[in-house]
């Protein structure tokens, strides 16, 4: 199945945000495109989602979050229905697997069921995710810190550690002192900043306790929601509201805000256990302080591509902090050996991936290993 735009695949998340697994799934659906295979994508209307995908022929905003024996009737019976003459059914999320499980079931003419896992906790073992995971030929994981308790819990499906995809647009740009301008930051500034939407969960408070112990450096804290408040109200108490930047949220233009950085904090994960961001700064070339948890270590490799600190130390991190601002050197070293370590992090590599990912699900199927 290499190169084999015979094949159809259906990739499915009960989402509605462009953010999280179906941000990751919708790159998969983009990059089994450019191998020149017929991807579709099934998705909760409602959101942004929605509307990045309006008119496109192969995307399907028909799952609803089922608040009644009527809704969940008829997600079910429009989902089987497109599900019909596809030859792979792959899910993201707990939910859309028990979707596909479902309906799977009842197939005559059965596809390869696949999952992939964006989030440790889904891959508890317990009664209802071994019950899912029994039926799946491949398991597809975001970091490879998840492979051995994605092998207990699926012994039979093929298991593979799945590359980011990321845009081109992820890249250094020049003029970085004119980008930093608009923002209000002075040229020669040091710049610590980090992007994911604002709340107690994700850590942006670590990132401003910790400026509160390195004078002269800069915070750029880029998203949105509901910690905003509090987070502004931090900053004033730390005396450091006159260099932390709010931003905002960015979709289109996040690469310039990146290049404002020198380096970039990675204080919690977020949804998906990709740690994107990490990627997504390391393409622009800007090395991450990143907190140690399952699967940074995939993207960071500490004194080398940036630096790990204890999750929840915001004294650690201000100690990392003040190294870094005081040498250029490291950081300039850092940021070229993170850019071109994410060099393979591409469409290509992410569509040859699954595809081979694929043929090894379809190849053990049809000889009865799952």
């Amino acid at each position: 199945m290499g190169h084999h735009p015979a094949v159809r695949v259906l990739h499915l998340v009960a989402a509605d945000r462009w953010t999280g697994a179906a941000a990751t799934a919708l790159q998969a659906v983009e990059a089994l495109h450019q191998k020149g295979v017929e991807a579709h994508f099934v998705f909760r209307p409602g959101r942004n989602l929605e509307a990045r995908l309006a008119g496109l022929p192969w995307a399907h905003p028909i799952l609803e979050k089922e608040r009644s024996w009527a809704s969940l009737h008829r997600v079910i019976t429009s989902l089987r229905k497109l599900t019909a003459g596809f030859d792979v059914v792959h899910t993201h999320l707990p939910h859309d697997h028990f979707l596909a499980w479902w309906i799977w079931r009842s197939l005559p003419q059965k596809p390869l069921l696949v999952r992939s896992v964006h989030h440790p906790s889904h891959l508890r073992p317990d009664p209802y995710h071994r019950l899912l995971f029994a039926s799946v030929a491949a398991v597809g994981l975001v970091h490879s810190e998840m492979e051995k308790a994605a092998r207990k819990l699926a012994p039979r499906a093929k298991v593979q550690v799945l590359p980011l995809a990321l845009d081109s647009r992820f890249t250094p740009m020049p003029h970085r002192d004119r980008i930093r301008a608009e923002l209000g930051i002075p040229k020669g500034a040091f710049v610590a900043g980090t992007v994911g939407k604002l709340d107690p969960s994700r850590g942006q408070d670590l990132l401003l306790l910790a400026l509160g112990a390195v004078p002269e450096a800069w915070g750029v804290v880029v998203g949105k929601g509901p910690f905003l408040p509090h987070l502004d109200k931090l900053a004033k108490k730390l005396g450091i509201a006159n260099r932390v930047v709010f931003p905002g949220y960015y979709e289109e233009g996040l690469e310039r805000l990146y290049n404002t950085m020198d380096v970039f904090v990675f204080p919690e994960p977020g949804s998906d256990w990709a740690h994107r961001a990490v990627a997504e700064a390391a393409a622009c070339g800007v090395p991450s302080l990143a907190v140690d948890v399952p699967g940074i270590r995939d993207l960071v490799i500490p004194g080398v591509t940036g630096a790990l600190w204890p999750r929840g130390d915001a004294a650690a991190l201000a100690t990392l902090l003040a190294q870094w601002q005081h040498n250029p050197e490291l950081r300039q070293k850092a940021g070229e050996e993170a850019r071109e370590r994410t060099a393979r992090l591409t469409h290509e590599a992410l569509g040859q991936t699954l595809l081979a990912l694929y043929a090894k699900a379809r190849g053990a199927s049809s000889e009865g290993v799952s």
